[in-house]
């Protein structure tokens, strides 16, 4: 009996001291949404730029990419996981890489109001992660492409291959509901953490230097991903910067996104690689019925 209660609490032990510490997500860990969207690692893969857009405005906007997905299960989203790399692998040194701005939107399908495609609607949570408040690993190296969604085109490639792991805490997280469809916007900005997008970031910007972009994915769902720019005062400080606001239907003028001219999969959908986690609540129920299953033994 003895020996069971020790084998019983040290796999407590080890589920409880280790979910927080494991923040990277592996193929083969839970989810909670339609299925894991990949990183493309093949020579078909790329980076779409999320940040700091400078052409062919005459002044800086902050571009915002976003991909939808299917809730499989009611409850907070506490753990959001992407996957990115930076042009010609010109990138600020880990792991403080720039502030991320993640937002969650309900959807508009493409049949509300005669859309040629579905898109975010209205913004139902948002957060910033700034240096230290998220986790980044070097994944993979994978020659990639880097894709300028205003320009249509090619504008470099990279090699490395970053996850991102980001934790919200349950009091501040958004609840979702199983079974409905919602949209996850992505966007890097300040990456000199200077604390304000400003000169010298457009200076960056403007030779290719600490441009993000999130990694497409061959894990097809349902409608493409989508990008819009989001006009903002320039020398703006980092806090003041959020994902655009929702907007009565037809909804914001959010725009597709599919693979460009002369790419092997000219004119198909592009998804974005990402991937939703349990919460650390359903470790511990884990836990606890491997528990139950020990003392029965």
């Amino acid at each position: 009996m003895l020996t069971r209660f020790i084998t019983a609490a040290a796999v407590l032990a080890v589920l409880f001291t280790s979910a927080p510490a494991s923040a990277d997500w592996n193929p083969g860990d839970d989810f909670k949404m339609h299925w894991p969207q990949l990183p493309d690692l093949t020579p078909e893969g790329m980076d779409v730029l999320a940040g700091l857009a400078v052409v062919p405005f005459p002044a800086p906007q902050i571009k915002f990419l976003a991909d939808d997905f299917l809730c499989t299960s009611t409850g907070p989203i506490t753990d959001v996981h992407i996957w990115g790399s930076w042009l010609n692998d010109q990138f600020p040194p880990p792991p403080d890489q720039g502030t991320f701005v993640l937002g969650i939107y309900d959807d508009i399908p493409a049949t509300a109001g005669g859309l040629a495609h579905s898109r975010p609607g209205n913004l139902l949570w948002n957060m910033q992660f700034k240096p230290g408040e998220y986790i980044a690993r070097e994944y993979a190296t994978a020659p990639e492409q880097f894709y300028d969604p205003n320009l249509d085109q090619i504008i470099g490639t990279d090699t490395v291959v970053w996850q991102y792991n980001f934790f919200i805490d349950e009091a501040a997280a958004l609840i979702q509901d199983k079974d409905n469809i919602y949209w996850l916007a992505v966007a890097n900005i300040d990456p000199n953490n200077d604390g304000i997008v400003n000169t010298m970031d457009v200076q960056d910007a403007l030779v290719g230097i600490n441009r993000f972009g999130w990694k497409t994915s061959q894990d097809h769902f349902n409608d493409d991903a989508v990008f819009i720019d989001n006009d903002f005062p320039f020398g703006l400080p980092v806090h003041d910067i959020f994902p655009p606001q929702g907007a009565p239907s037809p909804g914001l003028p959010w725009q597709e996104m599919r693979y460009p001219i002369g790419h092997l999969f000219e004119g198909q959908s592009i998804d974005l690689a990402f991937v939703i986690t349990p919460e650390p609540a359903t470790l511990a129920l884990l836990a606890l019925g491997t528990l139950a299953v020990l003392r029965r033994r």
